[in-house]
């Protein structure tokens, strides 16, 4: 499993990654979905130099892949080193095994509704990624769009099933993302119970722009929540 508090995705540039450090973030996502405003080719000599210098900063690395087969994910994950692979796509539990056989850490992007839900809800969404080690991302479902579209997901409805799960086991291992930004996430945290967080489009200044002064506010919101880390 890997261990992070925040993750900033989106990450493009090396002055992304500088911004990301001096904030305080312990995480960086590489988009590597050729769609997206925020992607970087895995084989380019870009994603090289973000992916060294966040390295080079103690920065958690994670490559985020939408419908990749295990092969190339395999190959990418191993030429840059990366701690983990984030699947945001339709990707099944068994090319997740495949990558775990293979030493990878994995984060599964839940996609869900953002209306209120129930525990039993929430974990029938998690379905059979639950019986796997991979952490869980819990997102919006945008529909055809792999992505939060910057949408929230009703927060208490996630405290009452973390809560409830922690009383089965050690708790949920899961990261809260879906339309987080400087003005919400430390609400977001103190009623989801969230210990993690992934933020993308909420740091930025215009689509795709990451902002070093936003990724500042947001760190220091998120670590201003109240939450009781010894709960």
């Amino acid at each position: 499993m890997i261990d992070f508090e925040i993750k900033i995705c989106g990450i493009q540039s090396a002055g992304d990654v500088a911004a990301c450090a001096a904030a305080g973030a312990d995480c960086i996502g590489l988009n590597f979905y050729p769609p997206s405003v925020r992607y970087l080719d895995p084989r380019g000599a870009t994603a090289r130099v973000v992916n060294d210098r966040a390295a080079a900063e103690g920065l958690v690395r994670v490559g985020l892949f939408v419908n990749e087969p295990a092969s190339s994910i395999i190959d990418i994950a191993q030429s840059l080193g990366l701690d983990a692979v984030q699947l945001h796509g339709d990707e099944t539990p068994s090319l997740a095994e495949s990558l775990l056989k293979k030493g990878i850490s994995v984060i599964r992007a839940i996609r869900l509704p953002t209306t209120s839900m129930s525990p039993a809800q929430i974990q029938g969404f998690i379905g059979p990624w639950a019986e796997l080690p991979v952490t869980w991302l819990l997102d919006a479902d945008a529909g055809a769009a792999y992505g939060g579209g910057g949408r929230q997901l009703d927060w208490a409805s996630l405290a009452t099933w973390s809560g409830e799960t922690s009383q089965q086991d050690d708790g949920p291992n899961w990261i809260l993302a879906g339309g987080l930004n400087c003005e919400n996430v430390a609400q977001a945290r103190r009623t989801s119970t969230a210990r993690r967080v992934d933020v993308a489009s909420g740091v930025e200044s215009s689509r795709g722009k990451k902002s070093a002064e936003l990724i500042q506010r947001f760190v220091v919101q998120c670590r201003a929540r109240g939450v009781d880390e010894s709960a």
